[in-house]
């Protein structure tokens, strides 16, 4: 964090930490320091959901020299620094960090619903302070496509959508890991 922190903040500045796993880092660090196991719960699900997409999407990039959903395009792009993209690889590594943690302290099954307040937080202040060329957590348009409703229906249905489908399947992917980790370790 000591490095991510200033990296981020000169290549790309403050409004990218409102992105859902950058945030997240954050997070997970106030958990470590507090012991919040509720805290860090939250923060599983998203992260491991996030980090299996992120490093699938750049394998394949690598291999067909084109990301397929477009979330690890930036990872080749020359006119980003390639210190500020080396950065991004903490989505492969923080996954099974958080799942250690989890395993070590205990997964506290309420975590996705407080993933819940926090994201719809997060994409809130994204639409508000961020501007549209970021495209902060896709608040203004879908992988920068237009969207097809108004812009306070989009955001909520953000709100909504990223529940169903990053939050609640993440917590699934967590407790089901978890056990398996369990399971071996016995």
């Amino acid at each position: 964090m000591l490095i991510w922190t200033p990296v981020i903040l000169w290549a790309y500045g403050p409004q990218n930490f409102l992105w859902l796993c950058n945030l997240a880092q954050f997070l997970i660090l106030y958990a470590l320091w507090t012991g919040n196991r509720l805290l860090l719960s939250s923060q599983a699900g998203l992260m491991v959901a996030v980090g299996i997409g992120w490093s699938l999407d750049y394998l394949v990039a690598l291999i067909l020299s084109d990301s397929i959903t477009g979330f690890t395009a930036y990872m080749f792009n020359p006119e980003i620094p390639l210190l500020a993209r080396a950065t991004s690889f903490y989505h492969v590594f923080l996954p099974p960090f958080v799942l250690w943690l989890c395993l070590r302290t205990g997964y506290d099954r309420r975590g996705w619903k407080l993933q819940c307040l926090i994201g719809g937080i997060a994409i809130i202040a994204s639409r508000l302070i961020t501007e549209p060329y970021r495209n902060v957590n896709w608040v203004f348009a879908p992988f920068d496509a237009e969207p097809w409703v108004a812009a306070p229906v989009y955001v909520a249905l953000l709100v909504l959508l990223y529940p169903l489908l990053l939050y609640l399947p993440g917590h699934f992917i967590v407790r089901g890991l978890l056990k398996v980790l369990r399971w071996r370790r016995e």
